[in-house]
């Protein structure tokens, strides 16, 4: 059987992970800001409808990018121009300091052997899908990760089924862990929820190859899900006003997080910009 490339030795090896972060990063609108914090919740967009067309793909399974959700955040502590400009309301957005076990429940994440780390959530999470495909529930968002840059497809373009002895065997750890060097500014660390999160044994038969597995004529109906964070990790909150946010803006920013988030604080950029 083929084996996933994103193991816990390949982590640790390959891209030099000791540790996982303490606290992630995300830029994001003012209006996203809001969102978030007026929910008390994380929007998870599915792959296939970001921005780089090249997400998840599979060599064996089409759509596949149409079975994972992510949010997307960086560790590094040093705001990031180009992150600000992209992502962060054109450098009048914010930026999210979020502590890494920040859903409900409070529960660390822990590293396995394939896939990366694993954290529990205190609800359940659904993934919808056209009938007679099977939905999902789960209880558990895959994450934080470190998104791996490479230009070698064959971590980009996974293998998802082996078929062998009349079983397929399927196995999903490496999709939407890979991205292009072009990407690589991003520095970005991952949490993911997908359709089948872990390895499967299937009866390699009718069913499988003409429903489960086909994502075209039985969809994904889910386009979005929403993973509730612990109000205790609301309390410790930063919330960065983008670098050309004025004086005025700031007070919106800070009266915003004030009604939701009361202990959460609110700073200034340390970036000069005109």
């Amino acid at each position: 059987m083929h084996k996933p490339f994103y193991t816990d030795d390949f982590m640790a090896d390959v891209m030099k992970i000791e540790r996982l972060p303490d606290r992630l990063f995300h830029y994001t609108s003012v209006d996203t800001l809001e969102k978030i914090l007026e929910n008390r919740s994380l929007r998870f967009g599915r792959l296939d409808q970001m921005n780089d067309p090249e997400e998840a793909r599979a060599s064996d399974v089409g759509l596949a990018s149409t079975t994972v959700f992510a949010s997307c955040w960086s560790s590094a502590s040093r705001e990031s121009i180009p992150l600000w400009s992209i992502y962060g309301g054109t450098t009048k957005g914010v930026r999210l300091s979020m502590p890494t076990n920040m859903f409900l429940g409070r529960q660390r994440p822990t590293v396995l052997q394939y896939g990366g780390a694993i954290t529990s959530v205190n609800t359940e999470l659904r993934i919808e899908r056209q009938p007679p495909a099977m939905s999902s529930v789960m209880r558990s968002v895959i994450g934080p990760n470190k998104v791996f840059y490479t230009d070698d497809d064959s971590f980009k373009v996974r293998p998802l089924v082996l078929r062998a002895d009349g079983i397929a065997h399927y196995n999903p750890y490496d999709l939407g862990m890979a991205k292009g060097k072009e990407w690589a500014y991003e520095d970005e660390w991952r949490f993911k929820i997908a359709l089948m999160s872990f390895a499967h044994e299937f009866p390699d038969d009718e069913f499988l190859n003409k429903v489960t597995m086909n994502f075209e004529e039985f969809p994904v109906l889910t386009t979005q899900v929403f993973v509730p964070l612990d109000p205790s990790a609301l309390d410790e909150l930063v919330v960065t006003a983008g670098p050309r946010v004025s004086d005025q803006e700031f007070d919106c920013i800070q009266t915003l997080v004030q009604r939701y988030a009361a202990r959460a604080e609110v700073a200034r950029s340390s970036l000069a910009m005109r």
